[in-house]
C-alpha cells in the first residue's frame, strides 16, 4: 500500500468512525477488507468518468 492509498483509506475510516461510534459499533478492518476497498475505488472512479 503506497502513501496515497493509505491517505485515502484513512479518510474513509475517519469518515465511518463517527456514525459507527454513535451506533455503538467498533470499527475493526482487516487487511483483506482494506484491499477490497482499495480495489473498488479505482474501478468506481473509471466508471464515473465515462458518464
Amino acid at each position: 500500500m503506497n502513501n496515497h492509498q493509505n491517505a485515502i483509506f484513512h479518510q474513509i475510516t475517519n469518515f465511518l468512525k463517527t456514525p459507527l461510534a454513535l451506533l455503538g459499533v467498533d470499527l475493526k478492518i482487516s487487511n483483506l477488507i482494506k484491499s477490497v476497498i482499495l480495489l473498488i475505488i479505482p474501478i468506481y472512479a473509471k466508471v464515473s468518468r465515462k458518464k
